[in-house]
């Protein structure tokens, strides 16, 4: 009996470590707002939770001149949520500093935004990546894609259009799939256990 018990709380601590998971992927591409085309997948987002209200945010840019056109760039990142209390970049391709300014994005609904154009010349463009931190979010759920975060895209084509993107679709982490895997493998090693000691 006790054995049982415990292989159950081993079982449940990995699933439950598993949905808790705090870092995920999005990839971006379906358009909120503005002159852009509609369903462009053009960058990746990655956020990691280090513990003790510290975040890691690294956005890459895919080929935005092949998307966009050649004078396209990533100037920013709208949220809607909590703004963090400090910041530091991780210098690298043509962006060497990420700052925070307020409002941002279509609608009204942001509330602040990583600003990636610091000074003018100095943006996120294609093939590029940058990796920020930030601090005092606390342990607050990761942004979802259904509208939290917002990527202006800017330079769209000859006339130098913009647009805000939202993200398509959160992708896994792989540590997500093995906790839920390792839990679910638990459960059915209980499973099979059980229908033996009744026969």
């Amino acid at each position: 009996m006790i054995r049982k018990l415990t292989l159950s709380i081993i079982a449940a601590g990995f699933l439950i470590c598993g949905g808790a998971v705090q870092a995920a992927s999005y990839q971006f591409g379906q358009l909120l707002a503005g002159n852009g085309p509609a369903n462009p997948y053009f960058a990746d987002l990655e956020i990691i939770d280090n513990g003790g209200g510290n975040w890691t945010f690294t956005l890459s840019a895919l080929d935005l001149n092949t998307i966009f056109g050649s004078s396209s760039f990533i100037g920013s990142m709208a949220i809607d949520g909590v703004k963090p209390t400090s910041i530091s970049t991780d210098a690298a391709g043509g962006v060497t500093a990420v700052s925070l300014k307020n409002g941002g994005g279509p609608g009204g609904i942001y509330d602040f935004r990583y600003d990636m154009i610091n000074p003018k010349n100095d943006k996120l463009t294609g093939l590029e990546s940058v990796t920020w931190h930030v601090g005092g979010l606390g342990s607050i759920a990761l942004p979802g894609f259904n509208g939290e975060m917002a990527l202006h895209v800017q330079g769209i084509g000859s006339n130098g259009d913009s647009a805000w993107y939202v993200a398509t679709s959160p992708v896994p982490e792989p540590e997500t799939y093995a906790m839920l895997l390792a839990g679910l493998g638990l459960i059915g090693f209980m499973v099979r256990r059980r229908k033996e000691s009744v026969i």
